[in-house]
């Protein structure tokens, strides 16, 4: 039986696969009611993905919020232009997801692809996945298939690497960064459209943080000063832990997520930071 007539079958009666066959011929088309997500790590997106796709990459972290429902796909999205035009078409069009060989979705429902499959749905989107996956889809459509040249800005959150911070500690001042380069102390990373991370530096300066619009402050060092935490439109959160291997710093992501959660709602940015804004900060943006 032809793949075209099998996927009828199979869509009529579950609504979870879409076949190649059926893509391709989508693709053909030039259809504007379809939107196609590449589940895959980033380095395997690049080699090669299915014409127009967007790579949505999630770390284990990011995968927690995922089961609970209270992530928001399109937050992770980090090119600009293919986050909007997911934004703008997710509950109008068509969405096929895949990864490299899936053939069932209840053979793994804690896959990356399954958890956002009932994610969008939830949301009222029409999601299915590609049977067979990119492997499938490639061997028989290699020339729908195209590869990323160079690195791009299409970047999931498990592309951010906690290294080694610099031989500061906490009891060093502002001063310590303040005569740095800017090169050596930017402006707070953004790493979703209301979050950011950053340094100590970051956190007192009141210019910037009005131009971005950030007014919740997570503050994670023993005795970084709060520098404004007595004018009323800023909110903070301190996590008093050292950057050291023998702290538990798990033990405080609930109380962080719930105070970024607050902020999202909100509609305020947020701003993490530690001392340098490279080890502590990002273990609990990432989380």
């Amino acid at each position: 039986m032809p793949c075209k007539e099998v996927f009828n079958i199979m869509s009529s009666e579950l609504g979870d696969y879409h076949c190649p066959d059926g893509l391709r011929d989508e693709i053909s088309k030039n259809s504007k009611n379809l939107l196609i997500v590449d589940c895959r790590s980033q380095s395997e997106y690049t080699r090669s993905h299915v014409r127009g796709a967007i790579n949505i990459t999630l770390p284990s972290l990011m995968l927690k919020r995922l089961k609970r429902g209270n992530l928001n796909i399109s937050s992770v999205i980090q090119n600009n232009e293919a986050k909007e035009r997911f934004t703008k078409n997710s509950k109008t069009a068509t969405i096929i997801l895949y990864d490299d060989c899936s053939t069932d979705l209840n053979v793994n429902p804690s896959a990356v692809i399954n958890l956002l499959v009932k994610k969008l749905r939830q949301d009222g989107c029409c999601a299915s996945f590609l049977l067979g996956g990119f492997s499938t889809f490639e061997e028989r459509f290699p020339e729908y298939c195209q590869s990323q040249d160079h690195e791009s800005n299409i970047m999931g959150l498990c592309n951010l690497r906690i290294s080694e911070e610099p031989k500061f500690s906490d009891n060093d001042t502002l001063s310590t960064c303040s005569t740095a380069s800017p090169i050596a102390c930017p402006f707070p990373v953004q790493v979703l459209p209301f979050l950011y991370l950053g340094s100590a530096k970051n956190s007192a300066d009141l210019n910037q943080l009005k131009k971005y619009g950030i007014t919740y402050i997570v503050n994670v060092t023993t005795n970084v000063p709060n520098m404004f935490e007595d004018e009323k439109n800023f909110k903070y959160l301190q996590i008093p832990i050292s950057d050291h291997w023998s702290q538990n710093l798990a033990s405080y992501f609930p109380q962080a997520i719930k105070f970024i959660d607050e902020a999202r709602n909100n509609q305020k940015g947020v701003l993490v930071h530690c001392l340098a804004g490279i080890s502590r900060s990002v273990t609990v943006t990432v989380a």
